[in-house]
């Protein structure tokens, strides 16, 4: 039995498994992201020298996934020169109020709108406060380059990484000269782009119980590669992938068109394969937006944390979300309070950064956990709200919706998701769906990503009681979700 390597530095986050070939998980080390990458790459390195000593040997492949914008200016010796650049930042708000001068023109190219987040805004933000880093940066590399980097000595990119710079032209599948241009920047300071297969080169860094050599493969953008890796890949088939935030991606053979794209707040992303493009819709306070009640409800005021992987405990009294099947346990469903989830504005599908949280319905009789359970039924709304505008604007009919994801672990959240889904829901049963999906697409070193197997999935029982429940529901929310605020 081949053992296979996965690597997903997430925001929260960095996980790395040992996993067979498919997809079963035979040891896994999680712990905190470092700030800075030295301190990443060195988590990386003795979390697979851990797993090896768990598995009793080293993987035969490494892959590696991870989150998108956030990144680092390396200079010619590839040190970096500057801690990580988060895509949470908000400093290069300014710069991408900039860009947004020319939004559609920019969306036309990109299939995105300038946000603080994107590594072109924050290059600008660099030129006019930094301008010693961009004169001394030889590459820049997405957190998931610069690990692979790391351990191999090549730096390349995914184009599912190099889609998210809001400098890479769709159309032509490159770097746009003009855009990088503006920041100062040529194209040769952005690693080429490298198959979702295609090995960024063998294992050369040393790495306790791993045997130099062994492909090291970039599998990509973490949404992306859990989505694969959860069977998403061809038109009808819906990801929700669930974390600290929650994206909704439906396939589509085309990107909307900017006015459109726009003004629903939606983006396109190239699919792994490269063949379709990707529409999502983004909510980035899905299980942050628990973190944050827990932290309310909790006697220290620290909630706990969620991940694209997984949900781990944290704060609420020292139990973190140890304690939701208590707090949940005698909810009733549905709650009869409306939240709306907006901890730090709304994206999709009708943008508005100044909006924030709502909560109606909300009385005396209710306990702290209807009232975590309306969070909860607050970001399962919004979802389906994402979903509704998704297949309506790229003309796809859905036929399943494939959930993965730390929040899969919280029934409850399930039974929502269920009960809201405008079509059969199936549950990627996986602790890890990304991390497991960077290994399984590492076992294709060189070959074809249609031979990456599925990960397990289990079809949500339906309660059709409980779905025409949240009939009014949905109609409420959407009521006061377009409500100007």
């Amino acid at each position: 039995m081949r053992l296979l390597a996965g690597v997903d530095v997430g925001t929260t986050h960095v996980k790395v498994g040992f996993f067979d070939e498919r997809g079963g998980c035979v040891a896994a080390v999680r712990q905190p992201t470092p700030r800075e990458l030295p301190a990443l790459v060195g988590a990386v390195t003795a979390a697979l020298g851990e797993c090896a000593a768990r598995a009793g040997r080293g993987p035969d492949a490494i892959g590696i996934a991870g989150m998108a914008e956030t990144g680092v200016p390396l200079d010619r010796a590839g040190r970096p020169l500057t801690p990580l650049l988060w895509w949470n930042d908000p400093r290069a708000a300014q710069e991408a109020a900039e860009l947004s001068r020319d939004a559609e023109a920019l969306y036309a190219l990109t299939g995105r709108r300038a946000d603080p987040k994107a590594p072109l805004a924050k290059w600008l933000w660099l030129r006019a406060h930094s301008p010693g880093v961009l004169e001394s940066m030889r590459w820049w590399a997405h957190v998931p380059d610069a690990v692979a980097y790391a351990l191999t000595g090549r730096l390349r990119t995914h184009e599912t990484l190099a889609a998210r710079t809001l400098a890479y032209d769709l159309g032509a599948g490159d770097y746009d000269p003009e855009l990088l241009a503006r920041a100062g920047l040529r194209t040769g300071q952005l690693p080429a782009p490298a198959g979702a297969v295609e090995p960024v080169g063998p294992l050369t860094a040393q790495v306790s119980g791993v045997t130099p050599g062994v492909p090291v493969v970039l599998a990509g953008h973490d949404h992306a590669v859990g989505s694969w890796a959860a069977g998403v890949r061809r038109p009808g088939d819906v990801a929700d992938s669930l974390g600290t935030a929650e994206a909704v991606m439906v396939l589509s053979d085309s990107h909307p068109d900017p006015r459109t794209g726009l003004a629903l707040g939606i983006t396109t992303d190239p699919s792994l394969d490269g063949s379709r493009k990707v529409v999502v819709g983004g909510l980035p306070t899905s299980g942050a937006m628990l973190d944050w009640l827990l932290g309310l409800l909790s006697p220290t005021g620290q909630g706990g944390s969620t991940s694209k992987s997984g949900v781990t405990g944290g704060g609420a009294g020292g139990g973190g979300y140890a304690v939701l099947p208590r707090l949940l346990g005698g909810v009733r469903l549905p709650t009869g309070i409306v939240v709306e989830p907006y901890l730090r504005g709304r994206v999709a599908p009708a943008p508005d950064p100044a909006r924030r949280v709502t909560v109606s319905g909300l009385g005396p009789e209710h306990t702290p956990g209807d009232l975590l359970a309306a969070a909860i039924e607050g970001t399962c709304l919004h979802a389906r709200w994402m979903l509704d505008g998704l297949t309506t604007v790229t003309g796809t009919a859905p036929e399943r919706l494939v959930v993965l994801g730390g929040q899969i672990r919280i029934p409850l959240w399930m039974r929502v998701k269920a009960a809201l889904s405008p079509v059969p829901v199936e549950v990627v049963r996986s602790d890890d769906a990304v991390c497991a999906g960077a290994a399984l697409i590492a076992g294709q070193a060189g070959g074809s990503l249609d031979d990456v197997p599925v990960l397990p999935r289990e079809r949500q029982p339906p309660e059709p009681d409980l779905a025409a429940a949240y009939v009014p529901i949905y109609e409420r929310f959407l009521a006061s979700a377009r409500r100007p605020q």
